[in-house]
């Protein structure tokens, strides 16, 4: 029996267009979650370093499906390893009150 691999490639073009947005509302591109900013912390190099989380897995769009600016999250390295540390995955929120809960007081917004 063979089986067939199906790979979704990320777009790195609504990736962009993502931070993009981020930059024009907020003027930084900091972490969703916890607020983090690497260009604030490590200065030039951080400039425009930040990941982005699918909000909905590539897996559940289905093959012709689309992923849409919404559907993306800009996190830090840390907070988007802790989304998907285990499953189920934790949504934004999910890892909000997380950071909330472990800090006993309010995340950065």
């Amino acid at each position: 029996m063979t089986r067939v691999h199906v790979s979704r490639e990320r777009n790195s073009t609504l990736v962009k267009k993502k931070k993009a947005v981020a930059l024009r509302q907020h003027g930084c591109l900091a972490c969703e979650v916890c607020g983090f900013d690497f260009l604030q912390t490590y200065g030039e190099r951080g400039r425009e370093f930040i990941e982005c989380h699918h909000t909905l897995p590539i897996s559940s769009l289905g093959e012709h499906g689309k992923t849409n600016l919404k559907d993306l999250a800009l996190v830090c390295s840390n907070c988007h390893r802790m989304i998907h540390a285990r499953r189920p995955w934790w949504s934004i929120d999910d890892a909000k009150a997380a950071l909330i809960g472990a800090n006993g007081s309010r995340a950065q917004s």
